[in-house]
């Protein structure tokens, strides 16, 4: 699913009396593994406040940003020889109806959730009359297919923050009894995929309120899908690759390995010199740091910790290892951020036997709101 196509499901999840969705809830108390309460009912005939607050847990279940949050994913059998992919179909065909089936779906999030903490599972069944889409890419209004699918949220349930409140009665203030409260979700699923603004039976959405704590036990033991990395574990691997080379083979200049790195990936995605899907190999990251200054000698380094971080066969995405924002510098007690355009600017060079960061001052510059004129004082100098 793309962004167009995630926005067009989210709409969907609104406080409207035609948003009459079949919602289920299961409360569980995870130190246990128990179920303590569940819900079936129609969304519509909930309170105001209740439909308000399920409206924004759903909704945050579908925030974030693709492939860092939101991951597509596709599915594989799973050991034991159960197929997931039909029993999602057949909790979905079942509209959450069929407490049989819904019973064997909280069983497997319980079995396979790895938390000790309370958590309320929440699951809508829908059905949306997708419009057809013309040319100028606005709806004509027209139905092609109805998408049936559901949306499953997990979320944490914690006692909130003691606090003094007011009693009328008494006219007076005391400490207000603590409540349990429903949280905003750590996973989610959407099932099927809204693929091509169509039904793919073969993939889903996949939502994780932390890119670097997706719950892999989620993906594989209960949906039965291939796990996906994120864009910030992805960054966050190669970064440790490129660490290992320059640590354990000292004398590199790593601000200009840095930005080398990012100039040539950058000159990759402009030049689309990938066939199909921009990804890059164990050879491909030693050649790229290559070509960014690394020595030939030290690209051993570089392999051996992508196998060990990837395996023998492991792929990164090069737009999801290229850094979108400033070039940041940071020491103990400084921290510098430049513009990649700027970057080629500042310098590492030896002063008084020390090793600095030299940044040429030839415009004015700014500290904490305060303009310092540094043009002038230069034409004096000169």
């Amino acid at each position: 699913m793309n962004n167009s196509e995630i926005h067009e499901i989210k709409k969907r999840l609104k406080f409207s009396d035609e948003a009459s969705f079949k919602i289920e809830t299961c409360y569980v108390i995870g130190s246990e593994k128990r179920i303590r309460s569940r819900m079936n009912a129609y969304l519509t005939n909930l309170d105001d406040s209740e439909r308000h607050k399920y409206i924004e847990i759903l909704k945050k279940g579908l925030s974030g940003v693709l492939n860092r949050n939101l991951l597509n994913l596709s599915f594989e059998r799973s050991m034991d020889g159960d197929d997931a992919q039909k029993f999602l179909l057949a909790l979905r065909d079942s509209e959450l109806c069929d407490q049989a089936i819904t019973d064997k779906y909280y069983e497997k999030i319980i079995n396979a959730y790895s938390t000790v903490g309370n958590y309320l599972i929440v699951t809508i069944y829908d059905a949306y009359d997708v419009p057809r889409e013309g040319t100028d890419g606005f709806s004509q209004g027209e139905s092609e297919e109805v998408f049936r699918y559901i949306f499953s949220c997990i979320c944490p349930v914690n006692l909130d923050k003691g606090a003094l409140s007011y009693r009328e009665e008494e006219n007076d203030f005391a400490a207000r009894i603590r409540d349990w409260v429903v949280e905003m979700p750590d996973v989610g699923f959407l099932f099927p995929a809204f693929n091509d603004r169509s039904s793919d039976v073969n993939a889903l959405l996949y939502y994780c309120k932390d890119p670097l704590l997706i719950h892999p036990e989620i993906i594989s033991d209960c949906l039965g899908c291939v796990e996906e990395m994120t864009s910030v574990v992805e960054n966050r691997i190669f970064k440790n690759v490129l660490e290992d080379v320059i640590n354990e083979a000292p004398g590199y200049d790593t601000f200009e390995v840095v930005r080398n790195v990012q100039d040539n990936i950058n000159d990759m995605l402009e030049n689309k010199v990938f066939s199909m899907e921009p990804t890059i190999d164990k050879k491909g990251v030693a050649e790229l740091l290559k070509n960014s200054g690394i020595k030939e000698e030290h690209l051993p380094i570089v392999e051996k910790k992508f196998e060990k971080e990837l395996g023998e066969d492991g792929e990164l995405h090069i737009d999801r290892i290229k850094e979108k924002g400033r070039i940041e510098v940071k020491g103990e007690n400084v921290k510098i951020s430049v513009k990649p355009e700027a970057s080629s600017l500042v310098e590492i060079r030896m002063i008084d036997g020390r090793k600095c960061l030299v940044i040429p001052m030839d415009s004015d510059m700014e500290v904490n709101g305060i303009i310092k004129k540094i043009t002038e004082k230069l034409k004096e100098e000169e």
